[in-house]
């Protein structure tokens, strides 16, 4: 038997897993409490939607600082294309394109990103910058496998990924500082502050990242600032504001050389958010109003000039109610307008290649009401929003589902949603392919949900889905035209257990299949295995294999099958210190994910973590 057929039957066959299990001493995973999905928190068993949790102490224990990787795999069906030792980059040659399910789009524009509930994404390519999203200010993320778009409006077609920013809980001070150095010249450095004092809180997070990358001229340099604010006016009403900067340098000479060009894309990608948010708290009802703004400024020299600019402002609004005995409903309402502007080309002269300034405008009320029935063993779920814009009209967006438990520790869910698309600006209007006629793109789907909590010691979930889109944009003859459509259908297994106080596991499985030929970042089979051992009293051991089979690169690569053996340990000789040795991809695959671009062997970090 092969290295990796026995790889893969572990994989099939060992306990699975997608949450962090190392948070709390015993397993609750049916009772688990998340946001995305209901926007309050709310118990996981009652959403008759899919969503899973990645915690802080898993994505610590990997060791990256680019949230998507950390993500990629771990989740059942999601996957995000990768490039270099880290730096997704943009453009030409860039990566970051995030899938769920086979849906995503090249950019990424229909899954949508979100930080506190926050939509993220460029307002001229409508998708996010992956390089934006970094770990250390992060609590945990909420991964909503499926359509969104009742709750959350455009871009959450495929679904959603909800980053939850970390908050104080205790009074005082607390730092912390993490360096790590390795291969190809890489050096990692975060410096964190957590303030917690009577009402008011932050959190103020300063990184810088930098790498020679995989060959000469491949490097990569990015520095970021988020910092957030709270106070608690009363014990109803909380105020808070937030502010994040990130800017990275990157440099590639691959994508020139695959085209026997002789050049360098030389990227200075700047981009900052800001918001303020009240909310409220009583014993029948909560709610939140947020104001946000966002911009980018992306300069991109390949090699001739190209320059961008967006902006984005929005206004976030709900209040959830409980209008009578075990029911809850939610009134929201959602606006933002966001523009975009190209005053240089990047040499094009077709005559399409610069952009005046655009601007679209969207409002949607929506509304969700949730019942549970019969002592807790039905939940039904139903939600509508009218999603309006000033230039793609008036759409109508239902889902409904239910929640049975007929028995302890047995939970059946299933659920039929409709997500939606608006085109970007890019396609509307840049390059020769645009087209302005353009309408949404559209996907109903639909699932069921099996869960079982076989003891305390191990819980597992098994999903079937089939999602069938229409009106998807393609380039036909040289144009963009509303003329395509797709049907996947696929099962994704995923389970926790810790046998052990010491041992804990998690690991998932999805299959996938799909009616389109070339669909890139979407596996055909993908496999996670994740093991946390507290070897003894100051030494950890935590371990995960990532596998995927069947990824479609480009007609003229073989379809990609990997396995990757990822190993972090770490030794702790005081309460105030832990030093930490990475080592990925030991098994030293070859493997590609974007095309031309192969991915690092095996590659050593070692550092050190302070707190004081």
């Amino acid at each position: 038997m092969s290295i990796l057929t026995t790889l893969v039957l572990s994989a099939v066959f060992a306990p699975f897993a997608h949450a962090d299990i190392t948070d709390s001493t015993h397993i609750n995973k049916i009772d688990e409490v998340v946001v995305t999905g209901s926007n309050h928190a709310m118990s996981r068993n009652l959403l008759p939607y899919t969503v899973s949790t990645i915690g802080s102490r898993q994505i610590e224990a990997t060791g990256k600082t680019q949230l998507l990787s950390v993500i990629s795999g771990a989740v059942p069906s999601l996957f995000v294309s990768q490039r270099n030792m880290f730096g997704f980059g943009v453009s030409n040659g860039g990566s970051g394109g995030i899938k769920i399910r086979g849906v995503g789009g090249s950019p990424t524009s229909g899954v949508l990103m979100m930080v506190d509930g926050q939509p993220q994404f460029a307002g001229l390519f409508s998708h996010p910058v992956a390089d934006f999203y970094e770990t250390d200010y992060v609590d945990h993320v909420e991964v909503l496998r499926g359509p969104g778009s009742v709750l959350y409006g455009s871009n959450a077609m495929g679904g959603v990924i909800n980053v939850i920013t970390k908050n104080p809980r205790q009074d005082g001070v607390h730092t912390t500082l993490t360096t790590q150095y390795g291969s190809y010249n890489t050096w990692q450095t975060t410096l964190s502050n957590m303030v917690r004092y009577g009402r008011f809180s932050s959190l103020v997070s300063l990184g810088y990242d930098r790498t020679d990358g995989t060959e000469d001229n491949f490097d990569f340099k990015q520095a970021r600032l988020y910092a957030k604010i709270g106070y608690d006016i009363s014990s109803k009403w909380n105020i808070a504001a937030d502010y994040s900067l990130v800017n990275f340098k990157a440099h590639d000479p691959i994508y020139a050389r695959l085209r026997n060009a002789d050049y360098i894309i030389n990227q200075d990608i700047t981009r900052g958010e800001a918001s303020i948010a009240l909310s409220n708290m009583y014993s029948n009802t909560d709610g939140a109003v947020r104001f946000y703004y966002s911009y980018g400024n992306h300069f991109i020299d390949d090699p001739n000039h190209f320059h961008s600019l967006d902006d984005r402002f929005g206004i976030l609004a709900y209040q959830n109610f409980r209008p009578w005995h075990m029911a809850t409903a939610t009134v929201g309402f959602d606006f933002n307008t966001y523009t975009g502007k190209i005053p240089v080309s990047g040499g094009n002269t077709s005559g399409n290649g610069t952009l005046e300034r655009k601007s679209i405008t969207e409002y949607s009320p929506y509304v969700t009401l949730q019942q549970t029935l019969f002592n807790d063993v039905l939940t039904l779920n139903g939600g509508l929003r009218m999603a309006n814009s000033d230039m793609f009209g008036s759409h109508w967006l239902p889902q409904a589902g239910f929640t049975l438990r007929p028995i302890d520790n047995w939970s059946l869910k299933a659920s039929v949603a409709k997500g939606y698309r608006n085109p970007s600006f890019r396609e509307l209007y840049l390059y020769p392919p645009h087209n302005p006629e353009l309408d949404p793109e559209s996907m109903m789907n639909y699932e069921v949900t099996v869960s079982h909590a076989f003891s305390q010691y191990l819980n597992v979930d098994v999903t079937g889905y089939f999602a069938e889109g229409s009106n998807i944009i393609q380039t036909v003859s040289g144009k963009n035209l509303n003329t395509g459509s797709f049907r996947n259908k696929g099962i994704e297994v995923s389970a926790m257990s810790r046998p052990l106080d010491v041992l804990a596991l998690r690991a998932s499985y999805s299959y996938m299949h799909t009616s389109l030929e070339g669909l890139t970042a979407a596996p055909k089979n993908q496999y996670y295995i994740g093991i946390d051992w507290q070897a003894m009293s100051k030494f950890t051991v935590n371990a995960e294999l990532r596998g995927v089979g069947g990824l479609y690169v480009a007609n003229n690569v073989e379809h990609q099958n990997y396995a990757l053996l990822n190993l972090r340990l770490t030794y702790k000789p005081a309460r105030f210190i832990d030093l930490f040795a990475n080592l990925d991809n030991l098994t030293n695959a070859k493997y590609m994910i974007n095309n031309g671009y192969e991915m690092p062997g095996m590659t050593c970090m070692g550092g050190v973590k302070l707190r004081f």
